[in-house]
């Protein structure tokens, strides 16, 4: 095989190569030129939304902002598609919508955008089965999420599905964690709740009439009637001491509450 043939094939492979090179480097540019357009589309339908959300520079008109967050959701920009769950949910720009509401908090939440509130709301619709399929499976999976994220009522929500044993195995320990949880938290029927636990001895070693008082005592002190009759009628079982030893754990732990409250409501502020 003569040079002169080897140096023109070397010169062919050199130039498909170069050409390749080029091709590829020319749809790099397109791909990433087309992302960046993308991007800026999404940014700006996402600064006018909250300018008119919040009526900054213009007049404020919510349908206005509704309509062009909505863009950028369908666009699939997470932070919009969680953001027009929420006004969907509150009926904030529109009226109160709970199946777009779901669908677009769902939406967000698969790719990584929640709250434990919006966590606690997809629960909430597997549960219900009001605006998709009834699933416990998938409500006890969102529930947790909320639980394990800070959401009282979500605890409180699990806790009663743990205890009738929907969707999960029946498991009275770890509803009366989930409970307790809720109603250190603050939360009056999963103090509630705790009262009745300690009375049947349902997920503690044995019934307990002082800690049933405590926490029913504790539940109608934040408005919870039916624990104030329940601690009307377990007060006329205990004796003097005992009564005294179950006011006083319901006073310390009120305060207790209440301090954490105010603390969570200071930090929430700043």
């Amino acid at each position: 095989m003569s040079p002169i043939y080897l140096l023109i094939m070397e010169k062919k492979r050199s130039s498909i190569i170069l050409g390749i090179t080029i091709f590829l480097g020319i749809a790099v540019f397109f791909v990433s030129t087309v992302q960046a357009k993308n991007d800026r589309t999404l940014e700006s339908l996402k600064y006018n939304a909250q300018k008119y959300y919040w009526g900054n520079e213009v007049r404020q008109n919510l349908p206005k902002a509704l309509a062009l967050y909505l863009q950028a959701a369908q666009k699939g920009d997470t932070e919009a598609q969680f953001i027009v769950g929420g006004m969907y949910f509150k009926g904030i720009g529109t009226e109160k919508n709970s199946k777009e509401a779901f669908k677009w908090l769902y939406k967000a939440a698969v790719n990584g955008e929640s709250t434990p509130q919006s966590q606690k709301i997809l629960g909430q619709a597997f549960l219900l089965g009001n605006v998709v399929p009834q699933n416990y499976t998938k409500s006890i999976q969102w529930y947790e999420r909320a639980s394990e994220n800070g959401d009282h009522d979500a605890q409180n929500e699990l806790a009663f599905l743990y205890y009738v044993g929907r969707g999960v195995e029946q498991n009275f320990t770890a509803s009366y964690k989930w409970f307790e949880k809720a109603a250190i938290g603050g939360l009056a029927v999963a103090q509630y709740n705790v009262g009745i636990m300690w009375y049947t001895g349902n997920g503690v070693e044995k019934p307990d009439m002082i800690q049933a008082y405590t926490w029913l005592s504790l539940a109608a002190a934040n408005g919870h009637q039916d624990a104030s009759a329940a601690s009307k009628y377990i007060e006329t079982v205990l004796d003097a001491s005992e009564l005294k030893q179950g006011q006083q754990q319901a006073t310390l732990l009120y305060d207790q509450i209440n301090a954490q409250k105010t603390e969570t409501d200071k930090e929430e502020r700043h």
